[in-house]
């Protein structure tokens, strides 16, 4: 059984580089070919069932990638993107420039801390109560989901500190596989984007 990950194509959020968090934004252009390459790729694969972030930019990615293979589409409210409080909304120099603390984090190497922010704990929970789901099933599952969902699924596989930002890059569209080897999760492939050339965007502020 495997659980394959897949972020969402380019948003107009992402275009426009701003943090989305909640932030309901549709895909863009280039994110639709995003999506459609990545159904191409995946068509004639087999899962049992395909969820999805209930976010647009993620229900429209998963649709696509249905059509091609066949698989039924859930929402997965425990999917959505991490909740960024009040900078949502806000460029990256919006928010260097309304927080200078923050900057001043990630110049550390420490992940920040953001006004207004649903928690990590809370976050990494409902994230690992999908990977407990998955394991439990016995199933083959698609998922359709966000850059910081990505990353949050493999600090918890691979027992890392959460408090250490920018280990994992996640373009959009790009695949991420787990498999259940006996009863132990492994990192199939990450990040994988052999898919995207000529169209491969990596903006990831949330």
């Amino acid at each position: 059984m495997r659980l394959v990950l897949v972020r969402h194509g380019q948003s107009e959020g992402n275009a426009r580089n701003v943090i989305q968090g909640h932030l309901d934004f549709g895909l863009t252009e280039l994110g639709l070919k995003q999506a459609q390459a990545t159904a191409q790729r995946l068509a004639g694969q087999r899962f049992d069932r395909i969820l999805t972030s209930p976010l647009l930019r993620a229900t429209a990615t998963a649709e696509l990638i249905a059509a091609a293979t066949g698989a039924p589409v859930e929402p997965e409210p425990a999917l959505r993107e991490y909740a960024l409080g009040h900078v949502a909304g806000l460029t990256f120099e919006e928010v260097a420039a309304r927080h200078p603390e923050i900057l001043q984090a990630y110049r550390q190497g420490i992940r920040p801390s953001f006004p207004g922010e649903e928690g990590r704990d809370v976050f990494l929970a409902r994230v690992r109560s999908v990977l407990d789901r998955w394991m439990e099933s016995g199933e083959s599952i698609l998922a359709v989901v966000h850059g910081g969902v990505v990353s949050a699924m493999c600090y918890l596989v691979l027992g890392l500190d959460d408090r250490r930002p920018g280990i994992f890059r996640v373009a959009n569209c790009s695949i991420t596989e787990f498999v259940n080897q006996r009863g132990r999760v492994v990192i199939q492939r990450h990040n994988d984007t052999c898919h995207l050339q000529g169209i491969l965007t990596m903006e990831d502020v949330g």
